[in-house]
């Protein structure tokens, strides 16, 4: 019998010919010294598989594949209004050529279950900040959307506004006749599979929180741990939407950039979950949301020096917040000129941190690249692959799993 590994890159039973014929021209000698398996490329989605793809081009971008082929982007970040020193941000992958939008999009489109003619069922975006919304409208360029979600719609808040690039974007997607919608908590029936509901059976995305509302855990009802007059003033990242995908036993926690007060108000309801990704960039991840979630598998989205951030990166690693093990994936490792800033300068990490922070990132799973969580029909089992981002080949450099989901 195949193994599983096998099964899912392109070589193995779900290999499309006509890809397989490409691959096998432009791969026919492969480099010297890799493993066999760092020399194929991932397989395509099949039908019953839940696929989510963390898709490294700069910032924060998530491309899911519902087990009915419907789809969910979650962000699409730009960077040309993130003004940081020089070499602090992590550079644009594969490179940058073109915008990270346009990158996004041709990924998308490179791994759609439709190809190159599939749409964007569904595309959330979780706060009004430039590195999860700024690139939405070169995404849609590519890759038409279908319906748009934030936390907002229909009365947009001042931050909404300032970000000029997603304002001129409503107004051009609703001319054109597409939906935009308020992403409300508490709802399971918001993110559905819309193509072949019977594939979905013990499918749900649970609308988790938004606006610093929550869901209660019972129906649909919501509540919140600030006062009705304190939520004017809430800085825009704690207003970040959150949801948590699960399928058969397999459950997957997205935050956005909840900070710590709110991470930790929604844990309890969120319960053991078998991936998190790291809220904010892994800038939060503290003991309380940590020993509530107990998460197999932690995929932080990194895109400037500090991230994540040293003492959430040890809590992540630490047994004192919870114990079993654990893998971690950081989408960008050690690039030119990162270390300098670690060093010295207003962001530089405490001395006595430096050397085992820096060390982290040979010990962790992956320090580079696109992280992608592929689930098993049913949801029984789910493995990891991390994809070369330096290319548009997809091309495997490691398989992770399979692990059992919860």
């Amino acid at each position: 019998m195949m193994k599983q590994a096998d099964r899912n890159v392109r070589g193995g039973t779900y290999g499309r010919a006509l890809r397989l014929l490409v691959f096998a021209s432009i791969m026919c000698v492969p480099p010297a010294g890799l493993p066999a398996q760092d020399r194929r490329i991932l397989a395509d989605w099949e039908p019953g598989m839940l696929e989510i793809h963390h898709i490294n081009v700069w910032g924060d971008s998530t491309f899911c594949i519902f087990p009915d082929g419907t789809t969910l982007l979650v962000d699409a970040p730009d960077d040309a209004d993130v003004s940081r020193p020089d070499r602090f941000k992590a550079p644009r992958r594969p490179d940058d050529s073109r915008p990270p939008g346009e990158w996004i999009g041709r990924y998308i489109r490179a791994r759609h279950p439709e190809g190159a003619e599939g749409r964007i069922d569904y595309a959330l975006m979780t706060h009004f900040h430039a590195d999860h919304i700024d690139g939405i409208a070169d995404v849609d360029r590519q890759v038409p959307i279908r319906t748009l979600l934030d936390r907002s719609r229909p009365d947009y808040p001042p931050v909404a506004a300032s970000r000029v690039v997603y304002s001129n974007f409503r107004k051009e997607f609703t001319a054109r006749g597409g939906q935009i919608e308020r992403f409300v908590p508490g709802r399971n029936d918001q993110i559905v599979c819309l193509r072949e509901p019977e594939r979905c059976e013990g499918f749900q995305i649970r609308n988790l929180a938004a606006g610093g509302e929550a869901w209660s855990g019972e129906g649909s009802q919501t509540h919140s741990p600030f006062p009705e007059n304190r939520r004017a003033d809430l800085e825009e990242n704690t207003l970040s939407c959150a949801f948590v995908i699960r399928y058969g036993s397999f459950a997957y926690f997205n935050g956005g950039d909840l900070l710590r007060e709110m991470e930790e108000f929604v844990a309890p309801i969120v319960g053991p979950v078998d991936v998190h990704v790291a809220n904010h960039h892994g800038s939060e991840a503290y003991y309380l949301f940590l020993r509530e979630l107990r998460p197999r598998i932690h995929i932080v989205q990194v895109w400037d020096s500090i991230q994540p951030r040293w003492h959430a990166l040890e809590r992540m690693r630490s047994e004192d917040s919870y114990r079993g093990p654990r893998d971690i994936f950081l989408t960008n490792g050690l690039w030119p000129g990162r270390e300098e800033h670690l060093k010295s300068g207003e962001w530089a990490f405490p001395e006595e941190v430096l050397p085992r922070y820096i060390k982290a990132f040979d010990e962790v799973a992956s320090a580079q690249g696109h992280v992608v969580v592929r689930v098993a029909p049913g949801g029984d089992t789910y493995e990891v692959f991390v994809l070369d981002d330096s290319d548009e080949s997809f091309r495997v450099k490691s398989v992770h799993g399979p692990y059992d989901a919860r």
